[in-house]
Parts: structure tokens; C-alpha cells; sequence
């Protein structure tokens, strides 16, 4: 697929992205080893860490995501979301954690769909579609 862009810009933009991604798990690291859980690093795969509290010795499976904002006319300022691809989410609860430029760390609701929408509902426009305000919780 031709995006318009050379093979040394898409370089650029690869290791621009690279970093940002890093940067991203540096900060959620340092958030949950502020909490007391023990952080272990990815070495290949789906998962950038895993987390394991030390009190209670409960084990997560983090994958940290850069928190881009839609720039659509009628979405814009929206969060991208991302969803879990890899076919160990049968098996394991994978939570997605996004970071945004300030360090605000957000967690994407990881319980299924079904589940969110009895928890959660969300003001629609006079067109019917979602303004992002949350009505109940």
C-alpha cells in the first residue's frame, strides 16, 4: 500500500514511533512500581509487561498504547482505540493502558462490551451520535 511517503520518511516515522512507544511503557512502569508491583519487562510478543503485585501477588498483562486523538471533522478529539489482536486474549486478560503527551495513564475497559454497556451509559447528540459524556457509571 503507497502511502504517499518514501521508504526513508516511513523509516523516520517508524523510529519516531518506536520511541514514543517506549517512552509510553517507561512512563506506566514507573506508575505501577509507584503503586508496589514488581514490573517484567517484555522480551518478544504482544505483551509489554507484566505486573505483579507484591501484597497480594495478583498478576496483570499490560500492553501500553500511545493515546492518539482522532483529527476527523465529526470525531475529532476522539481517542483511537485499539483492541487486543493476538489469540492469547482467549486465554489470558490483557489490559490496555494508554498514555497521553501530559503522562496521563487511562485504562481501556477490559471486561467485553456487553459487560460495559450495563455499566455505562453515554449521551448521544440530536443526531444520535456518542458525545463522550458519561452519563452513568
Amino acid at each position: 500500500m503507497n502511502n504517499g511517503l518514501s521508504k526513508e520518511e516511513q523509516i523516520d516515522n517508524g523510529k519516531l514511533t518506536k520511541r514514543k512507544g517506549d517512552w509510553c511503557e517507561i512512563i506506566v512502569q514507573a506508575h505501577f512500581r509507584k503503586l508496589g508491583w514488581l514490573i517484567y519487562e517484555k522480551k518478544s510478543g504482544p505483551i509489554d509487561m507484566i505486573i505483579i503485585n507484591e501484597e497480594t501477588g495478583e498478576v496483570r498483562f499490560i500492553d501500553v498504547k500511545y493515546k492518539n486523538m482522532r483529527k476527523g471533522t465529526q470525531t475529532y478529539g476522539a481517542r483511537i482505540n485499539r483492541v487486543v489482536t493476538t489469540p492469547l486474549k482467549n486465554f489470558i486478560k490483557i489490559e490496555i493502558a494508554y498514555v497521553d503527551d501530559n503522562k496521563n495513564i487511562e485504562f481501556a475497559y477490559a471486561d467485553g462490551i456487553e459487560k460495559w454497556h450495563k455499566e455505562y451509559k453515554i449521551k448521544r447528540n440530536e443526531k444520535g451520535k456518542y458525545t463522550g459524556e458519561v452519563i452513568r457509571r
